[in-house]
């Protein structure tokens, strides 16, 4: 008989030093919880935020998880010195992890997200059949009622909504996608609404709120939509069926993205990395646009592309990545 206990952290743990920022609390109280419940098998949906405690510790249970940031991915071939360098550096310092977590005898499995090539190339490179892949599964929330909304989007033939979801920090790429939007034929600003959804995180408020005056003051014709705060799984299924264009032009990202999947659920176009798996998977199931996230000038470009296809009536479709992506086929490749 297979019993699953299901823990979900809901204590804050600091970031105020190393020990704390290696996650060492987190470990502990994760091992304590596995070996009072006496489990076989402890899943842990993020594995990257434990590599050092795992690789050094040998515990009485088996442990595997989900890989979000393998090695292999990590490497830009069209670039410029320095974008060359930076990859590479990342590139060794997850081999450096990855070396470090497979010197665990309790190492069970671990998942990376949509890309079977990939876990062939980590097996054969580490000399191991440690690495799987599942898919990155896009779940169905229901939608809550549009009047309960804290914004509720004003749909119409004049607008088309570009969204930015998750958390608002560096990662968002806001400068250069805000400067792509700068660039943009000032005549078609009055039919774009921006809608950016995320808590912004405390050390990157000040930037932020720069960023986003400065933007308002060269664009006063866009309808930027500001909502700061972490928001529900149905309220996140409202604004992306709302959606036209989903923005995911991260910096220094090679891997896959739920926004991806969430976008293709609803045909809205993706505008994606140009290098890593978003990529391929931009490409290959023709979900929307790749740019060099570095770049205003391509992204601007991108971004106009989009906003013709939308008012042409030319949306993508996502129904296959959406069918082939879903929570069931995720856990029978977890074997739950």
């Amino acid at each position: 008989m297979i019993r699953i206990n299901f823990f979900i952290r809901i204590r804050t743990f600091g970031t105020r030093n190393l020990f704390e920022k290696i996650k060492f609390k987190e470990w502990k109280l994760i091992k304590h919880h596995a070996l009072v419940l006496g489990v076989d098998e402890v899943f842990i949906m993020e594995l990257t935020k434990y590599e050092i405690q795992i690789g050094f510790n040998k515990t009485p249970f088996k442990i595997s998880g989900i890989e979000f940031r393998p090695s292999h991915r990590i490497k830009i071939e069209n670039a410029g010195f320095t974008k060359k360098i930076s990859a590479t550096i990342q590139h060794y310092k997850r081999v450096f992890f990855e070396n470090i977590i497979l010197r665990s005898p309790s190492i069970h499995e671990i998942f990376i997200l949509n890309d079977p090539k990939g876990s062939e190339i980590l097996n054969k490179y580490y000399s191991t059949n440690i690495f799987r892949c599942t898919v990155d599964p896009v779940y169905d929330y229901e939608k809550p009622d549009a009047s309960s909304m804290p914004y509720w989007i004003k749909r119409n033939n004049r607008k088309v909504v570009y969204t930015i979801f998750g958390a608002l920090d560096w990662r968002k790429n806001i400068k250069n996608i805000f400067e792509a939007f700068t660039l943009l034929d000032k005549q078609i600003h009055q039919h774009i609404e921006l809608l950016i959804i995320g808590k912004i995180p405390e050390y990157f408020a000040d930037e932020f709120e720069l960023r986003v005056n400065m933007f308002i003051r060269d664009n006063p014709d866009i309808e930027l939509v500001l909502i700061n705060e972490f928001v529900s799984d149905s309220h996140m299924e409202y604004y992306f069926c709302n959606t036209d264009v989903s923005l995911v032009v991260y910096p220094k990202f090679y891997g896959s993205s739920g926004l991806l999947g969430r976008a293709a659920k609803y045909n809205s176009i993706s505008l994606v990395p140009n290098v890593g798996l978003m990529a391929e998977l931009c490409e290959d199931y023709k979900l929307g646009y790749l740019c060099d996230p570095y770049s205003p000038t391509d992204i601007s470009l991108k971004i106009f592309k989009a906003f013709n296809d939308i008012l042409n009536g030319e949306r993508i479709d996502g129904t296959s990545f959406y069918r082939e992506h879903s929570p069931e086929l995720f856990l029978n490749q977890l074997n739950f």
